[in-house]
């Protein structure tokens, strides 16, 4: 293949990608909590993932959402909570799991609720960014956002980023969006 042809079709591979990731983010129900969870080796290692939350608000004023996540820095953990219209771009994204429905007129309690840990991450026993989205789990489901148990989903993203890492590892796109038994 020359290189101009072989510059055309990575272009073309690049288009296409980009379209399926916005046509998965385009097809998220508005108003949807997920967790995101994302591999953290090559090869994946199985129950080894990065977790964070994304709040998809998915309106026409506002194609996308925030994620919500901890992250380790030297020897503590920040809080890290950004808008996004690129959940599905982001580098080693493994799997979506949707785990709640949340009215607009909910979004800025629920905000509030990922955002009560920020300056005090470091005293949460064990903190790593699953320990810290299980800790704001409690408070969702203790306020009725979220029903489940939380040690049950725990285990049901295990199975579902299981799952999925070997996709992931490879950059298959678009990544998938499962719906948790749990979600409401």
């Amino acid at each position: 293949m020359s290189e101009p042809s072989a510059r055309t079709e990575a272009r073309q591979k690049s288009a296409g990608i980009k379209k399926k990731q916005a046509e998965t983010l385009a097809g998220l129900p508005p108003n949807t909590l997920h967790i995101s969870l994302y591999i953290r080796s090559d090869p994946p290692l199985p129950n080894d993932f990065h977790w964070a939350f994304y709040l998809h608000k998915g309106t026409s004023s506002t194609p996308g959402g925030i994620k919500y996540y901890a992250r380790g820095i030297g020897g503590g953990w920040i809080a890290g909570h950004e808008a996004t219209t690129g959940i599905f771009t982001e580098n080693f994204l493994c799997v979506m799991i949707q785990i709640a429905t949340i009215p607009p007129s909910a979004h800025e309690r629920v905000d509030e609720i990922m955002r009560s840990y920020d300056d005090s991450l470091n005293s949460i026993p064990g903190i790593t960014c699953r320990v810290w989205i299980l800790t704001v789990l409690r408070i969702l489901v203790g306020e009725g956002f979220v029903h489940c148990d939380v040690g049950e989903l725990e285990k049901d993203c295990f199975a579902f980023g299981n799952e999925h890492s070997a996709t992931a590892s490879a950059n298959e796109q678009s990544r998938p969006v499962v719906k948790s038994r749990f979600s409401s």
